[in-house]
């Protein structure tokens, strides 16, 4: 059977200078609605698509500025030492004045500047996962499962039992591996693919389950070794300085048969609001519920990584040693 890749994000373009074409990126950027989320923050999306810019709260700021020194000696390590890592890189924080002469109104907005680790990749299917299922599930995540019930019931119609059992399988197998079977549309020009990029909604971690069936996806010796150290790692990291609710983004490139991963959402601590947001969401649970979301920095890594362990697995070939 077919196995996987994974990748972090792709490497800037080399050849010409680094801060003018960061400057001429920033420079023509626009709204975008990402979906996935729950803070309700605002995007941007440079036009060259290499980078995403994101609202960020007063609190989000000074949290991250905090942390900043350890996180780019984090990131230093990584660089220099070879760290395996899959945490998003973000590469500027900003904040931005505005003054309106005519009312006299002032306004100052704070914006994070991320690398978008889906550059120049031909992405089918997002999934952003916490590893928890307490209200991970969207509602385009319903809306393509009885598309496709309805797709197999006309298809049992069609072709009659017998040989509707065997392609069926054959389905499953192909969306457990996300291995794309309308490779001709990938062919259209820069236009349409960019289009087709910002309408591919982003799926949470019950639409993962359900398009895997419930199954890990698989991935090859050496990827998911990478991977499993990167989470582990970051993970480490993220619990020391007390961040939570951080989630990875998985972005599936079936034409490289490679999976695209980052870790965002990574500037909340677990601070008195978070303590007060647990209280809250604990109230209205009964026996047998999901746990609450906010947890505990150690608690939170430990049901990430798990998660991580479960939703992803090694699948042998013939180059791996036993």
């Amino acid at each position: 059977s077919s196995s996987e890749g994974m990748t972090g994000a792709s490497t800037p373009p080399t050849g010409f200078d680094i801060e003018k074409s960061y400057i001429r990126s920033l420079a023509t950027s626009f709204a975008w609605a990402a979906s996935g989320g729950k803070s309700g923050a605002s995007f941007s999306r440079t036009s060259d698509n290499r980078f995403v810019i994101k609202c960020i709260s007063r609190t989000e700021l000074q949290m991250f500025l905090d942390c900043a020194p350890a996180y780019f000696e984090y990131l230093s390590k990584a660089f220099f030492h070879g760290l395996p890592t899959v945490l998003c890189k973000i590469v500027g924080v900003y904040q931005i004045g505005y003054h309106n002469r005519v009312t006299g109104k002032r306004t100052m907005e704070q914006v994070a500047v991320m690398q978008n680790i889906f550059y120049g990749r031909k992405i089918s299917k997002i999934f952003d996962l916490k590893g928890s299922l307490r209200g991970r599930f969207t509602r385009q995540g319903n809306l393509e499962k009885d598309q496709h019930s309805k797709r197999s019931s006309y298809h049992r119609r069609s072709t009659g039992s017998s040989d509707s059992e065997s392609s069926g399988s054959d389905e499953e197998d192909d969306e457990s591996l996300s291995i794309a079977s309308d490779g001709s549309e990938k062919d259209e020009n820069d236009k349409d693919g960019k289009a087709k990029a910002a309408s591919i909604p982003t799926l949470l971690d019950g639409d993962f389950l359900e398009f895997t069936s419930g199954r890990p996806l698989p991935l090859t010796d050496r990827a998911k070794a990478v991977f499993h150290m990167s989470i582990l790692n970051d993970t480490l990291f993220l619990s020391i300085i007390n961040v939570l609710d951080y989630s990875i983004l998985v972005g599936i490139d079936e034409e490289k048969m490679e999976l695209v991963v980052g870790i965002i959402d990574f500037m909340r601590q677990y601070d008195i609001l978070k303590q007060m947001e647990r209280v809250g969401k604990s109230l209205p649970m009964v026996v047998g519920s999901e746990a609450p979301t906010i947890i505990q920095p150690p608690l939170y890594k430990a049901r990430f990584t798990n998660a991580m362990e479960r939703y992803f697995m090694t699948v042998p070939n013939k180059w791996t040693t036993i």
